[in-house]
């Protein structure tokens, strides 16, 4: 008797070829199913005969789930985005929906106290679903793509300058999963070193055609210079010869700049800067300001005057101190401080100095004010009369604003918001003497940054943080 045996193999390969959208669509099902199974499990073991309120229970924890968890934009693709942005959009829509069940649950059974504490044990098993799900997944989906798998081939199109910043970029980000695999441009590297870093240059434009005509790739990733000698419309006709997505990754852009396709009658435009508020955001911000900055000052009063004694016993001289800044729209204001040093130097005075660690221009009761931030309160008459907000890019002295903008490109763009006493650079620790310009690329990142995430609750956060953390080591 002939033993037959069959061996059967299974494809894995299949899974290599998922990207975010197919997992996203697994996880737009995953999630109501596994939520309403988690609301059976919770609710159903209550000592509470529910009824067939059970079941408008359920059906109010589906709506809210399929209402509020795609508005925050947890579905969309992170292979290239931050996983910390992804939890805190989880947490975002995993409230409201929270919250709206609480608030049915109290309704209607307000009551039932252990049904209560049901609803809260239900809620964390839903989020830390969510968020194994969501971010748990796609960590073990990145570690995967840094082991070598689920792999995305790019043909780059560019000078060796732009290739190489941005092969540097897919080399430190391998949890991205993506290599580039052919190089064409419009001249080889003269530089030999340079040549080492890069894939190999496979020729000019035309090559690239016949490239494309005989191999299969997952992205074309070009970048175009005014010296290129080939003109960005044969590229296109090449590009668009083919069914393979093309980004375009210009070799000027930089991390202030924000990419979104606009229109202008017919004609498609991409919007790079120049973030506005709406006129109803701005009288809310307007508002916020207004009430806040008023409790602040009555309740500061005291410390004022502490203050100014202080100031006048240490050292002769004024006790405020104002000097010239920029403000919204770049126009200039008068900017009030307690008086911390035994200088009153003007904001356009050339070769202005920054404040520096131990600065023998700042008086003692000046370095424990400046420690504290405690000289910044007088801005808040700033914040009242409308010049300043409470929150908002910190404004720079004129003669340091006329450096900086020749330096740092996009730097008048944080402009377009009122100047504000603290701001998400200061937050995040971007303060103190700027040494490099580097580090005011950074402040000028987190300015624009904030102009273009701005919302009621980031101001709030911002304030909290600030009065949790006034005393700072850059602060000097």
């Amino acid at each position: 008797m002939t033993r037959i045996t069959i061996t059967t193999s299974i494809p894995w390969s299949w899974l290599n070829k998922l990207d975010g959208r197919d997992y996203s669509l697994i996880q737009r099902i995953l999630d109501p199913v596994v939520i309403i199974f988690l609301s059976i499990l919770f609710f159903s073991s209550t000592n509470f005969d529910l009824g067939n309120n059970n079941i408008a229970l359920y059906s109010v924890i589906l709506i809210c789930v399929l209402l509020f968890l795609p508005n925050v934009g947890i579905y969309g693709s992170y292979r290239s985005r931050s996983l910390f942005v992804l939890a805190r959009k989880i947490t975002k829509g995993w409230l409201l929906v929270f919250m709206t069940v609480v608030l049915y649950t109290y309704t209607f059974y307000s009551s039932l106290q252990a049904f209560q504490s049901t609803t809260i044990s239900w809620g964390l098993a839903c989020w830390l679903w969510l968020l194994v799900n969501h971010t748990g997944i796609r960590k073990l989906i990145r570690y995967q793509r840094s082991q070598g798998s689920n792999i995305r081939s790019i043909v780059y199109w560019g000078e060796p300058q732009a290739l190489c910043k941005f092969a540097d970029n897919v080399e430190s980000n391998k949890w991205m999963g993506l290599q580039i695999i052919a190089w064409f441009g419009p001249k080889p590297p003269e530089n030999k070193l340079l040549n080492e870093k890069l894939p190999a240059y496979c020729g000019d434009h035309l090559d690239l055609q016949q490239w494309l005509s005989k191999n299969s790739v997952d992205k074309i990733i070009f970048s175009q210079s005014p010296n290129d000698n080939v003109n960005t419309s044969d590229l296109l006709k090449i590009f668009g010869n083919t069914s393979v997505p093309v980004i375009y990754a210009p070799e000027w852009a930089s991390p202030s700049m924000h990419f979104s396709v606009d229109q202008v009658g017919t004609q498609t435009c991409i919007d790079i800067w120049g973030t506005r508020q709406r006129f109803s955001e701005r009288q809310l911000k307007r508002a916020f300001d207004l009430i806040f900055a008023c409790i602040a000052l009555i309740l500061f009063i005291p410390i004022f005057v502490f203050i100014a004694i202080a100031i006048k016993l240490s050292s002769p001289g004024a006790i405020l101190y104002r000097q010239e800044r920029y403000g919204l729209d770049g126009k200039s204001f008068w900017l009030h401080k307690f008086r911390s040093m035994y200088v009153l130097e003007k904001g356009d005075q050339p070769g202005l100095r920054q404040a520096t660690k131990k600065d023998p221009r700042v008086t003692p009761i000046g370095s424990l004010l400046r420690h504290w931030s405690l000289d910044e309160l007088p801005q808040l008459w700033n914040v009242i009369c409308g010049e300043m907000s409470l929150v908002g890019p910190r404004p720079h002295a004129v003669d340091h604003n006329e450096f900086y903008r020749q330096k740092v490109i996009g730097y008048m763009q944080r402009h377009a918001f009122k100047p504000g006493i603290t701001g998400l650079a200061q937050v995040n620790g971007l303060r103190g003497e700027i040494l490099t310009i580097d580090a005011m690329e950074a402040r000028i990142e987190a300015d624009l940054l904030y102009q273009r995430n701005w919302s009621l609750w980031l101001d709030f956060k911002i304030v909290l943080r600030t009065l949790l953390r006034f005393s700072s080591p850059e602060a000097y």
